[in-house]
């Protein structure tokens, strides 16, 4: 079988799973409402196998569970590169967010991403879901991409959460 067709079988898995996360009755599961992906929409970003140097797109929201953040959705893109799953996704916030985590281009520093011991061709898009949201909910003030909000979440929370929330509540889309 060709490389490309373990490939789309590969997509096409992850694809399958990440929209299982949208129906999940498990109050435990990180929930994802799977906008768009390559299998769904072709024509909208690259078709998986179409073409070795392209990048397949998904987008997707996040449903944090934490307060504040559990009042919207987030959309979020998912760039696979031509060498997933031999390279790990880049992940970027669509939905502007407020937070220590993530900086104005919407770019997230995720762990899992980040280097080559925690990132194993073998990891599920699933897992990276989760550990978006569980970054989300629990940030990691010593790995902040914005200092400054990092410095007001740890200083002054209350006005933190003002300006969270008034993101959130400008921002926010739909929870279903």
């Amino acid at each position: 079988m060709s490389a490309s067709n373990n490939a789309n079988r590969r997509l096409i898995t992850e694809i399958t799973k990440l929209k299982a996360l949208s129906t999940s009755n498990d109050s435990s599961s990180v929930k994802f409402i799977l906008d768009k992906s390559p299998i769904d929409d072709p024509s909208g970003g690259s078709r998986a196998g179409a073409n070795n140097s392209a990048q397949n797109i998904i987008l997707g929201r996040i449903l944090p569970t934490s307060n504040i953040y559990n009042q919207a959705a987030y959309q979020i893109e998912i760039k696979l590169p031509a060498e997933f799953p031999f390279k790990p996704p880049e992940i970027r916030f669509i939905t502007s967010i407020y937070h220590p985590n993530v900086d104005e281009q919407g770019k997230i520093c995720v762990d899992l991403l980040n280097s080559n011991e925690t990132w194993k061709p073998t990891t599920p898009l699933v897992d990276v879901v989760k550990a978006v949201v569980e970054l989300i909910d629990n940030p990691k003030i010593d790995h902040a991409l914005n200092a400054e909000i990092a410095s007001e979440y740890t200083t002054n929370k209350a006005e933190f959460d003002r300006k969270a929330l008034a993101l959130v509540k400008k921002n926010g889309l739909p929870r279903s």
